[in-house]
């Protein structure tokens, strides 16, 4: 399993760095538990040897999920803590990670974390962690698919992709989707991860 504080870092600050992973849409099986390395570089995190994430999919919503669970951002009401009304482009990623890459995504997660909150069309992000499955996501909502695409192809998020392949241990999907407020869900992401096969990036 995986250090619990370093969980809480990764889910805190890990904005939209599911979405650059690259590699197979197939949930995981006993043949995607990675190398089973022991831990990170300072010993934290890492699955045990011949750890299995048997029974993680992309289309269950994990039952330890840590991190912002709820939409944060300046489309969230302060008062409700409720998105405002309206229609939007909202995205989900999910991540399959090799657990001893914890630290290396909390170190290309900030900078990613901190262009996002800058970018034209931005509207609200949740990004949570789940220990048992090694597992990431996230949920953004956006004005437009435009809006999307740009922060997709800024800087910090492009060199953040270029390691993409090294984190992720070959399970990661992306979709988005035009929608209301009350599409933008945890429950509506895994739906949509469950009934379409999504794309990788």
């Amino acid at each position: 399993m995986m250090n619990g504080l370093l969980l809480k870092r990764i889910a805190g600050g890990l904005g939209m760095l599911a979405a650059m992973a690259a590699g197979g849409c197939a949930d995981d099986g006993a043949s995607s538990a990675g190398d089973g390395t022991a831990g990170g570089p300072n010993g934290d995190g890492g699955a045990p040897p011949g750890a299995s994430f048997d029974g993680c999919s992309k289309a269950e919503l994990e039952q330890d999920r840590e991190g912002g669970l709820e939409l944060a951002g300046p489309g969230v009401d302060a008062g409700t803590g409720a998105l405002k009304p309206g229609s939007y482009l909202v995205s989900t990623t999910y991540l399959a990670m090799k657990p001893e890459m914890a630290q290396k995504m909390i170190e290309l997660s900030g900078p990613v974390m901190e262009s996002l909150s800058t970018m034209k069309g931005f509207v609200a992000v949740a990004a949570t962690s789940s220990s048992s499955c090694a597992a990431v996501r996230t949920l953004t909502v956006w004005e437009s698919e435009q809006d999307m695409y740009a922060f997709v192809g800024s800087p910090a998020h492009a060199r953040a992709m270029g390691h993409a392949s090294s984190i992720s241990r070959g399970t990661s999907n992306v979709i988005s989707w035009e929608g209301s407020e009350r599409e933008a869900t945890w429950e509506e992401a895994a739906k949509r991860l469950e009934s379409e096969a999504g794309g990788d990036i």
